[in-house]
């Protein structure tokens, strides 16, 4: 197994993959069907595939380690992140269940999001509770509106108003074509609603102050970081375990959110807990669409090196075994 990552040299975390068992720390990837392994690089994120001699061993083994000893955090359509202990499993294709517990906010988050929420959490933190003097966006000056007298989000004025006085909701207004901004006051009434069979987002543009339905993922990014202002008093191992377990009962994230559109509650209305699975929700969805990326550009790769993998003697039986588990 190399050392270093092949694409920055970063040294990679010491395993052998013959030996059966995880490594300390660290994310590895791999796909039962195809007979893939990767050593995701620590620093530069990317999937180091490892060598075709080297992976029979570990491929049985991660099945079987996965099912007895894992704890499946995240999951989408092609992908599954399974943690054991310390190290994180990408499983290609969906993990076996009902054996994996729900993924949980807190200790269990994953690294990227830990560290966006960390920084969301320290910026806003130290604001003023109400803007006083008014708010610019992008050098318009708004007064202080009284709308925020009425607000449910009225503790949290002072983070949404610099919040959506640096950064748009969206690039263009579908209807008057501009830079889409939103009044701070007026982040309790976006909604998820549903249009055209998807999930959507309706808000109303600060500048021409039409109604408008954005795709979620467009409105996503500021729509994160105005709930992750939101919800920062609302972070607590009660709460955000009820919120993870909603997010179970609904089949997942993208579930969860498909049924929040179809109730159409604004946000300033949603009970705490959807409020804050809906945070969740969102992060997830971030999380999982990466991964997603990550391996479709590592599987080119490693289709390139394989060659006709199918051709290997041995690897159909290998396959069988490896996905039927030692009960088959």
């Amino acid at each position: 197994m190399p050392g270093q990552c092949y694409f920055c040299d970063a040294p990679l975390t010491p395993w052998d993959p013959r030996s059966g068992e995880l490594p300390d720390t660290g994310r590895l990837a791999y796909d039962p069907l195809r007979g893939r392994l990767w050593h995701v690089c620590p620093r530069c994120g990317r999937w180091n595939a490892v060598p075709l001699e080297l992976r029979w061993e570990a491929l049985e083994s991660f099945e079987r380690i996965a099912r007895d000893r894992g704890r499946e955090r995240l999951a989408s359509e092609n992908l599954a992140l399974i943690t054991v202990r310390d190290t994180e499993l990408i499983r290609v294709g969906r993990a076996p269940r009902p054996e994996f517990s729900g993924w949980r906010y807190g200790d269990r988050l994953p690294a990227r999001v830990r560290g966006f929420m960390a920084r969301i959490l320290a910026l806003f933190g130290g604001l003023p509770e109400r803007p006083e003097s008014g708010y610019t966006f992008h050098g318009a000056v708004r007064p202080f509106s009284p709308d925020w007298l009425a607000s449910p989000f009225i503790e949290a004025a002072g983070g949404l108003s610099w919040l959506f006085a640096q950064i748009p909701f969206a690039e263009h207004c579908p209807s008057c074509g501009r830079l889409m901004p939103v009044q701070p006051w007026a982040f309790e009434d976006v909604t998820l609603v549903v249009s055209g069979g998807h999930p959507r987002v309706a808000a109303t543009c600060g500048f021409c102050a039409d109604r408008v339905v954005l795709a979620t993922r467009t409105a996503r990014p500021a729509l994160r970081l105005g709930l992750a202002v939101v919800n920062v008093g609302l972070r607590n191992t009660m709460l955000a375990e009820q919120a993870g377990r909603a997010i179970d009962e609904a089949g997942g994230q993208d579930a969860f959110v498909a049924s929040l559109a179809r109730d159409q509650i604004a946000l300033g209305e949603l009970p705490d807990t959807l409020r804050v699975g809906l945070g969740i929700a969102l992060d997830e969805q971030v999380e999982a669409e990466a991964l997603e990326m990550e391996w479709r550009a590592a599987e080119e790769l490693a289709a390139i090196a394989d060659g006709e993998l199918t051709e290997v003697p041995g690897f159909e039986e290998f396959r069988r075994r490896v996905l039927q588990g030692p009960e088959g």
